[in-house]
Order: structure tokens, then C-alpha cells, then sequence
């Protein structure tokens, strides 16, 4: 018995000692910056100030590129910030929420469901589920490539995670490649299911924003090289089950103008600054007509926030003088093509 007791601690002591050099590789393994800490600029938000951001944005890189939450500052005093990082996972987005809520209390949560179906090609759904929580649960895997850049005087240097960006996490592209698919949303009388892992983690989000007192929209970015009727029919079923608002700007009816000639600068995959400006106005709109949000302009504690919307003002004029020019060349090219 004692043998067994003694084998016992043994094997104890020695998960205990593994585990805490796991977890202390896995924080020297972590980018000594915000900036540097998730794909885009999603890291910022760990620079902003406590509470201080009322929507949430979360998605991959269609939200990073598509949503550009200073524009609402600047027409309306509503603070946001787009959490999107290329292939971020619905698995991704509870964890980084969860985390988030340290520091934030949204009032809305905007969940841009093309997660929702997002995997790469060669990972079966297991593989992406499993892949996708170890990384979040054990930062020595997410952050094991880190190894590379660590030396003898950056080893013990403190963290430091105040990085502000004055776009918050919304990434100009002002380049035009057209799309010519034509109408992508068509009828075929199929409904996309949501694979079983992602939709328990999509209700487990769910929960997380009801016990954090956030209301939770979900929306489709326009992407007419991955999106369909299909997919639509499976976000909306799961929206009605959950009594969800979801506003899919691929529809007729809420497309917000966007134009694939001009819009997009890969081929519908994702939206340029000209289309990134039509969906913001219209998200901004609807949030401001069915949410309490304040009008934080000149307040105290929101300087930086002023601040801010005079450079985002000055680099998004020029983004988009750039893509309107780039725009009109692409148009140019698809005339004389015609012709």
C-alpha cells in the first residue's frame, strides 16, 4: 500500500513540475508586444482602456478588412473595435472573448459567422476543433515558434500590452481585384448544417455574452467567393432556435450597395476600403437605431479616442482616394475586355 501511495506522489510531483514548466515556457514564448500578439491588429484592444469599448466585432480576416469601427466614432461617438484575425475559429472566439471580458464589458457582441464554416482544407473537423482549443488553452503550442526570437537580453523582459491602434483592428486594402460570379445567393433549397463541435461552441458564446450582460448580433460579412444561400439558411435556423438577430449583408434586402467590380480586392474573398465603408455605415446605422449606445465624443476618458479620430480621419481620406483610383482603372480594364 505504502509502495503504491509513494508511486502515486511520484507521478504526481511530476505532472505538477511538468505542468509549471509548461506553463512557464509558454509565457516567456508570448510576444513581448500586444501588437504582435494575434494575426492583423486584433491585439490592440489590449491596449485600450478598461471598459471602454461598447461593440465587440469578432471574426476572421472578412470582419479585419471588411469593418472599420472608427467610423463610428467619428459620425456617431460609438467606440468599437474589430477583433479579426485571418482563420480565427469559432473555438478561437470564445476563448479570446472570454478573455477579453477581463477587460472589456461590450455591450454588444457582433459575431461575424463566417468562423462558422471556416476551416482549412486539409483539417477534418476534429482536427480543426482539437488543433484550434489546445492553442488557447496551452500557449507553449500557440506560441511555439516563438523559441526563435527569444535571446539571453529579451528573456526576462516584462510584457508590455499598451499598443493602441487608431484604426482599432479594422485593416485598410485598397487594392481592386473584381469578382465577376454574379449572383451567388441563388435558391437551391439546401441548408449548410453547422458541424456539431462549432455549433457547441456557438452556444457556448452564446451563454458567455448573456452572463456578461452583452447582446449578441450575428452578421455576415459579403464575400461572394465563400458565402451562399446554404450557408445563410444554416446561421438563420440556428439564430431563430436562439431567438439571435442575424443581418446578412449578402441578402438583397441588407446589401449595403456593394459593387464586385470595385469592392473587393481578391475576388470577392474579401472587401476593400470601398466596400469596408458601405458595410460599416450600414452596421453603424442599425446599431445605433436598435442599441443604447452613447455618444462618447469630448467626454473624459475618451481623449485618446479624439485623438485618435484625427489620424484615422487623415489615413482613411487617402485610403480611399487610393482605392477610388484603382477602382476606376479596374473598371477601365473590364471595358475594354468588353469591348
Amino acid at each position: 500500500m505504502k509502495a503504491c501511495i509513494k508511486h502515486i506522489l511520484h507521478v504526481a510531483a511530476f505532472l505538477l513540475v511538468l505542468s509549471v514548466a509548461v506553463f512557464l515556457a509558454g509565457h516567456y514564448l508570448m510576444p513581448h508586444s500586444n501588437r504582435y500578439l494575434s494575426g492583423y491588429t486584433a491585439g490592440g484592444i489590449l491596449g485600450e482602456d478598461f471598459d471602454t469599448i461598447d461593440v465587440l466585432i469578432m471574426g476572421d480576416s472578412n470582419a479585419a478588412q471588411g469593418i472599420s469601427p472608427m467610423q463610428w466614432y467619428c459620425d456617431s461617438g460609438v467606440t468599437g473595435y474589430t477583433y479579426g484575425s485571418g482563420w480565427l475559429s469559432v473555438y478561437n472566439i470564445y476563448y479570446r472573448l472570454r478573455s477579453i471580458y477581463e477587460e472589456q464589458s461590450p455591450k454588444v457582441v457582433v459575431l461575424c459567422t463566417g468562423v462558422v464554416y471556416s476551416k482549412m482544407s486539409d483539417e477534418t473537423e476534429l482536427q480543426a476543433a482539437i488543433g484550434d482549443i489546445t492553442d488557447e488553452l496551452i500557449p507553449l503550442v500557440r506560441f511555439h515558434d516563438n523559441w526563435k526570437d527569444l535571446t539571453f537580453a529579451n528573456l526576462l523582459e516584462e510584457h508590455d500590452y499598451s499598443w493602441r491602434d487608431t484604426n482599432k483592428g479594422f485593416t485598410p486594402v485598397t487594392t481592386v481585384g473584381a469578382s465577376m460570379r454574379g449572383d451567388y445567393m441563388y435558391d437551391d433549397g439546401v441548408r449548410a448544417p453547422i458541424p456539431l463541435l462549432v455549433r457547441l461552441y456557438m452556444e457556448r458564446i452564446v451563454r458567455l455574452c448573456e452572463d456578461h450582460d452583452s447582446q449578441l448580433l450575428l452578421i455576415t460579412v459579403p464575400a461572394s467567393a465563400s458565402w451562399n444561400l446554404a450557408r445563410h439558411n444554416g446561421i438563420q435556423s440556428f439564430a431563430d432556435e436562439y431567438g439571435l438577430t442575424y443581418l446578412d449583408f449578402n441578402m438583397a434586402d441588407l446589401n449595403p450597395g456593394i459593387d464586385w467590380k470595385t469592392d473587393t480586392p481578391d475576388g470577392g474573398a474579401h472587401l476593400n476600403v470601398l466596400g469596408a465603408q458601405k458595410l460599416t455605415t450600414a452596421l453603424g446605422s442599425y446599431l445605433t437605431e436598435h442599441y443604447s449606445l452613447e455618444d462618447h465624443r469630448g467626454q473624459p476618458g475618451f481623449e485618446s479616442w479624439d485623438r485618435d479620430m484625427a489620424t484615422y480621419t487623415d489615413t482613411i481620406t487617402q485610403a480611399a482616394a487610393q482605392n477610388r483610383e484603382a477602382a476606376e482603372y479596374q473598371l477601365s480594364v473590364l471595358e475594354q475586355s468588353a469591348s
